[in-house]
């Protein structure tokens, strides 16, 4: 038997209506009987039996037949620590938990949330920590109160700690974080900032997701940082004829092929390809690989970086702070029949008050938040609004 252990680390997955409809080619589920160990993200909860969302705004949930899917494709750990998994209230969260047994990790009471989920392959510890950003509800995922549940927040100073204390007795330690700002091919400079932290108190790697797109790795300090790996598989309609077209990359994701040889660690990327909400395979295309050597540049090149930063981060923060003013305050008759009608309209299907949304949003989620102040203490954007 080799001495090298072989893990695989997936995106962001969401199955509706059913698992049934989907096809790994045959070549995917060659790759995937050949890991020790593989890890995906589970987005989104199994929908409670008989029982209506606890609030209007969320309503996300997956057939029950995703966790034996997964399983049998080969997914050993699961990872429960994003911004949905609460989508369903206590009763979806334990009938997730109770689905995916002693393979899930990330989220629950303060210390389930908090723990380290550790393995033993070939008689190395290997250990995972899964890390959210606080989101619209359940405001116990910062734990404060060491109560409820809830999910590891990413920004906690106990983290750190929690990383340190690991590597005294793991042999690999490994982050998965759920962070970002959705939809961009670069991740803010906060995030980097963060994801470097994680390697800096003793991580052996970083494999983001939430952002929904693929974006760029980097090697820091030996070690590997992917700040999103995308979605693995996400449909999360009723309809696989649904088509997320206003989503950039949508479709596409990358699992990461990750090595421990006795030489330290090796790791290579497969692009992942959903095809019609039907099939995944693996994408061998010259433009999926193009577009992987161009995220990672940006990552090098601070110019380009730079260039694609400031337009994203004032295309947000008009779209929320903005968005919100007029809201507020709208500045003429037309703006005030829209909010009307607007207001009547989710007064109609029982959704709260989008303005109430936003301002959890921009004020809960730090990545969203430190956007909007890039945005205010940037002078040249004074004289653009």
């Amino acid at each position: 038997m080799s001495d090298i252990i072989k893990l695989f680390f997936a995106g962001d997955f969401c199955s509706k209506p059913t698992t049934s409809y989907i096809t790994p080619s045959e070549e995917f589920k060659e790759l995937m009987k050949t890991f020790d160990c593989s890890v995906v993200n589970f987005e989104v909860p199994l929908k409670p039996d008989k029982q209506f969302p606890p609030r209007a705004r969320e309503r996300f949930f997956q057939n029950d037949d995703a966790p034996d899917f997964l399983r049998n494709l080969g997914f050993d750990l699961f990872s429960m620590a994003n911004n949905h998994v609460f989508d369903w209230g206590e009763e979806g969260y334990y009938k997730t938990k109770a689905a995916l047994g002693d393979a899930c990790f990330g989220s629950g009471t303060y210390d389930e949330a908090y723990r380290v989920k550790e393995v033993t392959i070939r008689g190395k510890k290997i250990g995972f920590l899964a890390l959210s950003y606080p989101t619209y509800s359940w405001p116990v995922q910062d734990n404060r109160e060491r109560e409820g549940l809830g999910c590891a927040y990413i920004n906690d100073l106990k983290v750190n700690h929690i990383i340190i204390e690991a590597k005294k007795h793991l042999d690999y330690l490994f982050v998965l974080p759920h962070d970002g700002i959705e939809y961009i091919d670069i991740p803010m400079p906060e995030t980097i900032a963060r994801y470097r932290d994680f390697i800096e108190y003793g991580a052996d790697g970083v494999f983001g997701s939430h952002p929904h797109c693929p974006q760029g790795w980097e090697e820091y300090k030996g070690k590997p940082i992917f700040y999103s790996l995308g979605n693995f598989f996400f449909n999360s309609k009723q309809d696989t004829l649904y088509r997320a077209t206003n989503r950039n990359r949508w479709y596409e994701g990358r699992g990461v092929i990750l090595s421990i040889t006795d030489d330290g660690l090796a790791w290579n990327v497969v692009n992942l390809k959903n095809i019609d909400n039907i099939v995944i395979e693996i994408d061998h295309s010259e433009a999926a690989q193009k577009h992987n050597e161009l995220v990672c540049e940006y990552l090098k090149d601070r110019q380009k970086y730079d260039s694609l930063l400031q337009p994203w981060i004032e295309n947000g923060v008009k779209k929320d702070i903005l968005g919100m003013y007029d809201m507020f305050r709208p500045k003429t008759v037309r703006d005030a029949f829209r909010v009307l009608m607007q207001n009547i309209h989710n007064k109609i299907r029982g959704k709260k008050k989008q303005s109430k949304s936003q301002l959890l949003v921009l004020f809960r989620n730090d990545i969203v938040r430190s956007r909007m102040l890039r945005f205010l203490l940037d002078e040249r954007n004074w004289d653009k609004y």
